[in-house]
């Protein structure tokens, strides 16, 4: 096997996916001023996305006939 171990993901140009180096300011291959790129917002979804809402108990009595 002639396969490299996965080294720590480096950064990458958010223009060309170059990878970058710590304290880069710009991108070595395309130029990019990393200096503008915002930081990351934290993954907080808001929103069910799959439909599905909380569950809802059944109320109803055991013997009640579903319509």
């Amino acid at each position: 096997m002639s396969q490299k171990p996965k080294s720590a993901q480096l950064p990458t140009c958010p223009s060309c996916e170059e990878p970058l180096e710590s304290g880069d300011l710009f991108c070595g291959a395309c130029g990019y001023d990393l200096s503008v790129v915002p930081p990351r917002p934290d993954d907080r979804p808001t929103l069910v996305m799959n439909g599905l809402g909380p569950a809802v108990p059944d109320t109803r009595a055991p013997d009640t006939p579903v319509a």
